[in-house]
């Protein structure tokens, strides 16, 4: 056991001068993802997103509820849901008031 792990040690080492380290590229090359999960009276939620790939997600639940989400790149989701609530006893989330 203490043979192949000393191998496999080797291995890597001998390895590292192959490995090409990426020299603080932007973040708008890689993707990039936002989640907002609101849960109060009034919820907003302005997303913007300017990567290679844009991913975001809002849930809302609240008596006003608003999402503006402005996403620039080569593949853009954007899901927005929003649930109207005005309960004055009970959130969704199970907290009483």
């Amino acid at each position: 056991m203490k043979t192949s792990i000393l191998s496999v040690g080797i291995l890597l080492f001998s390895i590292v001068p192959l490995a090409q380290a990426d020299g603080g590229r932007e973040r708008t090359q890689g993707p990039c993802y936002s989640v907002n999960i609101q849960n109060d009276r009034v919820n907003q939620s302005d997303v913007k997103q300017d990567c290679d790939m844009n991913f975001s997600r809002t849930v809302q639940a609240g008596k006003e509820n608003r999402a503006a989400t402005i996403q620039t790149g080569d593949v853009n989701s954007n899901k927005v849901r929003q649930y109207q609530y005005e309960h004055p006893r009970y959130r969704i989330s199970g907290e009483h008031d």
